[in-house]
């Protein structure tokens, strides 16, 4: 889910935002602290992850408007530092360092996701949907227009297509996407700290993107299973 929430605004639109795993993030966190501290269900838990990480989105578009090409890619990154850095800093709510353990695992039906095969079926179930929605996301007019703008600007423009919508329209949308990934993170680790979100965890979702050819739905597809795999049997 994250990657390919990534291939839709870096693969697509060829922005380079360096700051999806803040976003991510934002999420986890936002599960980890509403399940433990208030004690909400999981539907609750993991809309509200989606929404407050799409928030955020509009900061990186806001950012995407005045920035283009390798500026905004550092503008990002410092986006994603920032997220980082209050992560660290804001005890009172996050825990610093320390991060947040004791994270529930989802109440369904009285299903026991506390079992790892009933959670992979939810993960699974969830995966399948929210990878469903992208495809018809990559096979929209709202892709061929993502396209226009990256590889076209002028022309785009000639169509009367507007650059900084499309732009903040596929960062909302991505980032909600991410907020879902970091909700499902927090159900299954049952713990979340800054560690868990820095620029290796970046780097390796970029990858997956690259390995796949970056705009590629199958592609980036392909290259998960091949990148998560692949440790295992070096290991």
């Amino acid at each position: 889910i994250l990657a390919q929430s990534l291939n839709l605004t870096f693969g697509l639109g060829r922005l380079f935002n360096l700051s999806h795993i803040a976003v991510y993030a934002i999420g986890a966190y936002a599960t980890a602290i509403l399940s433990t501290e208030q004690g909400w269900g999981v539907v609750p838990c993991v809309l509200l992850s989606m929404v407050c990480s799409g928030l955020f989105a509009l900061l990186i578009g806001a950012i995407s408007l005045r920035l283009e090409h390798d500026y905004f890619a550092i503008g990002s990154l410092a986006f994603a530092a920032v997220v980082n850095a209050l992560l660290v800093n804001w005890k009172s709510l996050t825990r610093g360092v320390l991060g947040i353990p004791g994270i529930p695992r989802p109440e369904i039906f009285a299903v026991d996701f506390y079992n790892n095969t009933n959670f992979l079926l939810l993960i699974g179930c969830s995966a399948l949907i929210a990878n469903l929605l992208m495809y018809l996301l990559f096979r929209s007019s709202f892709a061929a227009r993502l396209r226009a703008q990256a590889e076209h600007r002028e022309a785009a423009m000639s169509l009367a297509i507007s650059i900084g919508g499309v732009r903040n329209q596929s960062f909302v949308i991505s980032s909600v996407f991410a907020g879902l990934a970091g909700a499902f993170f927090s159900y299954y680790i049952n713990y979340v700290d800054p560690s868990s979100f820095g620029l290796h965890e970046m780097v390796f979702v970029m990858s997956i993107v690259i390995v796949g050819r970056p705009g590629s739905f199958w592609g980036c597809a392909a290259a998960t299973v091949f990148l998560v795999l692949l440790p295992e049997p070096l290991r």
